[in-house]
C-alpha cells in the first residue's frame, strides 16, 4: 500500500479538534493544480500488518483516511479497517474523498468528508450524495466563483451537510480569508470551516 505518512493530531477541517490518527495515502486521479498536499503524489510501501499495528500504538479510535485519494487503494483500506475494528471494536473511520469513485466501502465509515473539484463536475455524484454519512466541503478561493451553489442545487445538497472553506495554504492566507467567508456561510446557511492546523502549526507536514 502507498502510504504519504502516518501522524496523530486534531481534525482541522468539518470534524474540527476531533483527535485523530490520519493515514494520507499517496496517488490521486485528479491531481489539482492547487492541491495542498501535492507530495502525497509519492509514498513508501508499506505492508497492512505494518500499518495496523502503527496505527494501534498511536493510542486513538479515531482514523482518518486521506489522500491524494484514498479510493484509489479501497482493496488495501478495506483490510485495514477489517483487522483494526476486529481488535478494537470503538475504532471510527473517517474518509477524506473527492467523491469520483464510487463504491461499497463508503457505507463503512462512521463520517465521509467529500471535497468536490470544479474541475471534476462532469463525474455523477449521485451515489455518493446519496449517504447517510456524507457531508461535502468546498474551498473559498473568490468572491467572483461560487461554482459550488450550482453543484448544490443540481444533487439539492441540504445546507447542513455543506462546509464551506476559505483556501489557504498557510496561516496568512487562511486569516485573509476567513471573515469574508463565515459571512458568506452566515447569509447562505451553510456550515464554516477553517483549516486550523494551519493557524496552529502553519504549512507543514504531519500534523
Amino acid at each position: 500500500m502507498k502510504v504519504s505518512e502516518i501522524f496523530k493530531s486534531i481534525q482541522g477541517e468539518v470534524d474540527v479538534g476531533m483527535p485523530s490518527v490520519f493515514i494520507r495515502l499517496s496517488g490521486c486521479n485528479l491531481n489539482c493544480k492547487f492541491c495542498d498536499s501535492k507530495y502525497a503524489k509519492k509514498g513508501k510501501g508499506l505492508g497492512v500488518e505494518y500499518i495496523t499495528k502503527k496505527i494501534d500504538s498511536l493510542n486513538c479510535n479515531n482514523v482518518v483516511f486521506t489522500g491524494g485519494e484514498p479510493l484509489l487503494q479501497k482493496n488495501e483500506l478495506s483490510q485495514i479497517m477489517f483487522i483494526l475494528q476486529k481488535n478494537n471494536p470503538l475504532y471510527n473511520f473517517y474518509l477524506e474523498t473527492n467523491g469520483t469513485i464510487n463504491d461499497e466501502i463508503l457505507n463503512y465509515f462512521k463520517g465521509v468528508s467529500c471535497s468536490p473539484k470544479k474541475q471534476a463536475q462532469d463525474y455523477n455524484y449521485t451515489p455518493i450524495t446519496q449517504l447517510k454519512n456524507v457531508r461535502f466541503k468546498f474551498v473559498y478561493e473568490n468572491k467572483n466563483d461560487k461554482w459550488w451553489e450550482g453543484f448544490i442545487n443540481k444533487y439539492q445538497i441540504p445546507k447542513e451537510k455543506v462546509w464551506i472553506m476559505p483556501e489557504g495554504k498557510s496561516k496568512k492566507h487562511q486569516l485573509v480569508r476567513m471573515k469574508e467567508v463565515a459571512n458568506y456561510c452566515i447569509d447562505m446557511g451553510y456550515n464554516f470551516t477553517p483549516r486550523v492546523h494551519v493557524l496552529i502549526w502553519g504549512r507543514r507536514r504531519g500534523v
